[in-house]
């Protein structure tokens, strides 16, 4: 490690002791911000604007979304030399692939009920919701700009409507394929980004017709005014996802349905990859991407694949060979700092966000084009 980085760790080290008061190993944006503008050394390397640059920052290194950043992947993508790794890149093998909507929704659907299903069972369970594998439950996991239906019996559907992005064509949707199905559903479970809407003095479940009541215009009262019409006759509930100002933990524990679990472990991956068989896999999302070695996450670096390969709406391809470059300068300098061998390993990048949408509508149009002709 150079002399510049043992500084800044050592700087880092003494203000994140001082910053991380009750030693949760977590910091906020606040926090954030303070650390950043106390390492004048950091500062000075890799920020001219510091305020307009935090919450990229945070938007790529919260990794779940809750407004939080661990320390020690923190720590780790300051101190990530990338430099060393430049000469032995070209011996990776890479391969960049884009996930659809129906390929998360798959790998989404076997995280919760075939790799975490004892865990999400019993978290269901204390809820007092009974069994995973009740077939009488429709699960709808509303994430920022998307939503996935799941049930028992194999339900598996994604539109691209949630808490930040409103579609009522998608809500639409979705309804109509989850009545196509033709189950008569008991019980809604609403999780994922909907349950930040909900307190810390709230109970695990609330009505969502009570969080649309609370929250008007938001995407509580779309889903709830599109399922009551659809289901009357089911109790419809959001699952609280509030964090305790505290702890800074959720309050409850969370369903375990993160696609990435599956996509780690190789399970459900696109056709397109199916005959690579990765040693390493990037999730690439949109203004970072985490790099998982045999399951483990061994490392998360900043890329805004937004702002980069999507300027001006535009998905910009000849600009994605520059940005898989650094991807594999980066996972090979992880992959010294493991001491596991570079040579000959296979590199998957699946990526989603906007990149994915833009390339995947520009196909379909192309599609929609060949056939009207």
């Amino acid at each position: 490690m150079t002399s510049n980085l043992l500084e800044v760790k050592n700087t880092l080290h003494q203000v994140l002791r001082r910053v991380d008061a009750n030693g949760d190993g977590y910091i906020d944006k606040d926090e954030l911000f303070f650390v950043l503008d106390r390492v004048g050394t950091f500062k000075k390397t890799k920020w001219s604007n510091l305020r307009e640059t935090v919450d990229k920052l945070l938007a790529g290194l919260d990794t779940n979304s809750d407004g939080f950043v661990d320390i020690q992947e923190f720590l780790d993508w300051v101190l990530l030399d990338k430099t060393k790794a430049c000469p032995t890149t070209s011996s990776l093998q890479i391969k960049h692939v884009f996930l659809s909507a129906e390929d998360e929704a798959r790998m989404e659907r076997i995280a919760l009920f075939e790799l975490e299903a004892k865990e999400n069972n019993e978290i269901l369970l204390r809820a007092g919701l009974g069994e995973l594998m009740d077939p009488k439950r429709l699960l709808l996991s509303v994430g920022s700009s998307s939503t996935q239906a799941y049930d028992a019996k194999g339900l598996t559907v994604s539109v691209p409507t949630g808490t930040k992005v409103a579609s009522d064509r998608a809500l639409r949707e979705l309804v109509e394929a989850i009545t196509r199905v033709g189950e008569s559903y008991e019980q809604i479970l609403l999780i994922n980004s909907i349950g930040y809407f909900l307190q810390p003095d709230d109970p695990v479940l609330l009505e969502l017709s009570e969080l649309a009541r609370r929250r008007p215009d938001s995407a509580a009262e779309r889903f709830d005014a599109m399922l009551r019409k659809a289901f009357p006759a089911a109790s419809t509930r959001v699952y609280n996802r509030a964090k305790d100002p505290n702890t800074k933990r959720y309050k409850f524990p969370q369903l375990f349905n993160d696609f990435s679990l599956s996509l780690t472990k190789g399970c459900g991956l696109p056709i397109g990859a199916l005959d690579f068989h990765p040693d390493i896999i990037v999730d690439w999302g949109g203004t970072s991407y985490k790099v998982f070695m045999n399951g483990k996450r061994i490392g998360t670096e900043v890329m805004d694949a937004n702002a980069f390969l999507c300027e001006g709406g535009t998905l910009h391809r000849d600009r994605l060979p520059d940005a898989i470059k650094e991807i594999e300068s980066s996972v090979a300098a992880l992959l010294e700092r493991e001491n596991a061998p570079v040579a000959s390993q296979k590199v998957l990048i699946a990526q989603t966000g906007k990149a994915r949408e833009l390339a995947l509508n520009n196909t379909e149009r192309q599609r929609q084009l060949a056939c009207d002709i």
